[in-house]
């Protein structure tokens, strides 16, 4: 066998372990990397805040004041307008069914709602879904007391890290590159967590303008969603649903797809990019990849961790000369005019 081909046939297996770990180790990684996230948010804050001239001890204050004061309101939400929502989830459906049913007449296609779904199995997954967000509140509780051990230790963690990978003049690069994915991954989830709540609010006021139900769960939703790229604007179709099952017009279920809709387009495709520029150099296609290999491995929380994970990744193969080629082929597509390249480098 030559250098070559053991060198593949190690790279092949290392990618196989390394994705059997992910698979198995499901449990323990995703709240840690959320755990590691919230902590680049909250680091982002206090940030933000410190350049406001506030001492940095009053902005830690304030940042756990507010990491309190949204999970308090989530709590409240969840067991409120959640709970409710999912008591009332057989009579929506039933509502549901006689609009489509009124809707598809005029086609004469003669196929029954009944045929085209089970009213039970509609119910029970509108359950399950509502039902779950509390369910999940022990793994929360989990992230959060991940999220204080990690905050009390955060100022040795890049020189642990440095000191793990790297030894003499390697260090002080390898501490660069740690301090790059720290400022570009704070960069991206901070101002995601701003548009999202951007986001959240114009969804609240638009709903309770309109008179829709549960419209503070509704907005908690297209929160959560909004973090997703992409995907993520679809979220603006469920409230819209909930407005026509609840007034069985097609007037205002239209208006929130389009108002909501702009306001997405606007926040994540116009404010984003000019907030953020190339601070994440990834391509959209690399970014829909990423989404389907997160999202197939670890599920929905994948969808979240999707995008920092991968620029963290191409940050690390931008410094390792056999792994470049990873990089340049995640990085976003070239200026007009350019001829060579950026690499992914702090």
């Amino acid at each position: 066998m030559t250098t070559e081909s053991r060198n593949a046939a190690n790279w092949l297996l290392a990618s196989l372990a390394l994705l059997a770990l992910l698979i198995i180790g499901r449990p323990l990684l995703v709240p840690l990397v959320f755990t590691v996230l919230i902590s680049a948010v909250l680091n982002a804050i206090v940030e933000v805040l410190h350049r406001f001239k506030l001492p940095r001890w009053l902005a830690w204050v304030g940042t756990l004041a507010l990491l309190v004061g949204a999970i308090y309101l989530v709590t409240r939400v969840v067991a409120g307008q959640a709970a409710d929502f999912a008591a009332q989830a057989p009579n929506y459906v039933a509502n549901l069914e006689q609009v489509i049913t009124a809707r598809l007449a005029p086609l004469r296609l003669g196929i029954a709602i009944q045929d085209m779904f089970s009213r039970s199995d509609i119910a029970g997954l509108l359950t399950n879904v509502a039902t779950s967000l509390g369910a999940s509140a022990l793994g929360i509780i989990q992230v959060l007391v991940y999220v204080g051990f990690l905050l009390v230790e955060q100022e040795d963690l890049t020189a642990k890290f440095a000191k793990l990978v790297a030894t003499g003049e390697r260090h002080e690069e390898t501490q660069g590159v740690l301090r790059t994915i720290v400022r570009q991954v704070q960069s991206y989830l901070g101002v995601c967590t701003i548009l999202s709540a951007i986001m959240a609010a114009a969804t609240y006021g638009l709903l309770i303008a309109l008179g829709v139900q549960y419209a503070a769960f509704w907005s908690l939703l297209i929160f959560i969603l909004t973090y997703i790229p992409t995907i993520g604007a679809f979220g603006v179709v469920i409230p819209a649903l909930m407005a026509l099952v609840q007034f069985g017009t097609m007037a205002t279920p239209l208006l929130i797809i389009v108002m909501l809709g702009a306001i997405h387009f606007v926040l994540m495709n116009i404010t984003a990019p000019l907030i953020l520029g190339q601070s994440l150099n990834l391509s959209p296609f690399s970014i829909i990849m990423a989404l389907t290999f997160w999202g197939l491995v670890w599920g929905i929380a994948g969808l979240f961790l999707a995008v920092p994970l991968t620029a963290a990744i191409a940050i690390i193969c931008g410094h390792i000369a056999e792994l470049r080629w990873v990089s340049l082929l995640l990085a976003a597509p070239l200026p007009r005019g350019r001829k060579k390249q950026r690499p992914i480098v702090p």
